[in-house]
């Protein structure tokens, strides 16, 4: 029996041909950057070589414990483990996250902080018009929330609303709709800043065909979000509200992060390698064309295309 709204032929033909909307040919030789972070360390790296052979050239690191724009009180405690690490400002800026609770917008080229806070077990965040930050707020007595900062504020909470085992958040700038996933569902909420009393409005909740839901990205296609779950990895339909089984990830297990090159359709992601209580991977994975690309002595937890 199907446990969930079942994909069309036609949905999944479409999200296949899109994936790979710059086709990258084999031998083809390509430069990219790309942001990986676990533990305390955001490593900002050159992606050279045939894209079925990447090879990595780190080009800068940003560790938040070394950031001395914030306090050192609180630096030392809050990005022991970073992960998440989002270009904004068109690449310019850098959005962390860390599970020990900090979260942070610094520059990319003089690593400087422009903006801190605290959000218990921050596992994403995403930026939101008028300079905003929204903080998905994980497993924690002070988590299971989206919590809103604005940029210009550091370390000011302005609201909170409840997701259980918040975990990812995207900004639809064209739907003008926040979507986040959390332990069940993925969310939609209308922002409306305005509203000082509740400036993030729950719409719609779409309950997800297994739980455990972590990564929430950008999709194929502009309608098509990744939704992961702790077995199953979706492709997430914004018109119909439907999941399909993502035709390669689909049944793969932990994995932490699925991030797709606009400009190649090339997708990077990471999933937890094998072991009890093992949350990071040694390695990024790749899709389209397939690759693997080793990173000893890096736990990575999650990669964004930059």
């Amino acid at each position: 029996m199907n446990r969930y709204p079942g994909p069309s032929r036609r949905m999944m033909l479409g999200a296949l041909a899109c994936t790979a909307a710059a086709p990258l040919l084999p031998g083809a030789t390509t430069e990219t950057r790309m942001l990986l972070c676990g533990d305390d360390t955001v490593y900002d790296v050159r992606v050279a070589g045939p894209p079925e052979k990447p090879v990595w050239q780190d080009v800068r690191t940003w560790v938040g414990n070394q950031a001395t724009e914030i306090p050192s009180a609180d630096r030392t405690k809050w990005f022991r483990t970073t992960d998440d690490c989002k270009p904004i400002d068109d690449g310019r800026s850098v959005l962390v996250t860390s599970s020990s609770g900090g979260v942070a917008i610094y520059d990319r080229a003089s690593r400087k902080t422009k903006f801190y806070g605290f959000a218990a077990n921050a596992h994403s965040a995403c930026l939101l018009p008028g300079g905003y930050v929204v903080v998905a707020a994980s497993v924690n007595a002070n988590g299971n929330a989206l919590v809103l900062f604005h940029r210009d504020q550091s370390a000011k909470e302005l609201f909170r609303t409840p997701l259980e085992s918040a975990h990812g958040v995207v900004w639809d700038e064209d739907r003008k709709i926040l979507y986040a996933i959390g332990m069940h569902h993925v969310e939609e909420y209308a922002f409306e800043p305005a509203s000082l009393n509740r400036p993030l409005r729950l719409l719609k909740q779409n309950r997800m065909p297994s739980s455990g839901g972590h990564e929430l990205s950008p999709g194929p296609a502009p309608n098509l979000l990744f939704a992961s779950g702790a077995d199953e990895v979706f492709l997430f339909n914004k018109d119909t509200r439907a999941f399909a089984r993502h035709p390669v990830l689909g049944a793969m297990h932990h994995v932490k992060c699925i991030s797709r090159n606009p400009q190649t359709g090339q997708i990077a992601y990471v999933k937890a390698d094998e072991g009890e209580g093992v949350w990071w991977s040694f390695q990024v994975r790749f899709l389209y064309p397939g690759a693997e690309a080793k990173t000893p002595g890096k736990r990575l937890y999650k990669v964004r295309w930059a």
